[in-house]
């Protein structure tokens, strides 16, 4: 079972939800301010819980679409609880 951080899942929420309906987050570690294994965790888990629109991953890169219901919920969540 995956268990990421709190903050790594508010850092990617938080960018995702920014993105205009047809636009991907490439979830870049560096450009995120997050290490590549805390990214991948916390990214792994949230598109598990349907948090995104769109996931894409190709040649070990990925990216993340816009934030669903789900993803605006857990946002909120994350944010005050």
């Amino acid at each position: 079972m995956l268990n990421p951080s709190k903050s790594d899942c508010i850092t990617i929420l938080s960018a995702a939800s920014e993105l205009a309906d047809d636009s991907m987050l490439p979830l870049d570690p560096s450009r995120l301010g997050l290490s590549r294994n805390g990214m991948l965790t916390a990214a792994a888990f949230l598109t598990e819980r349907a948090c995104f629109r769109r996931y894409q991953e190709g040649d070990g890169h990925y990216a993340v679409g816009a934030l669903s219901l789900q993803g605006r919920l857990r946002l909120e969540q994350l944010c005050n609880g």
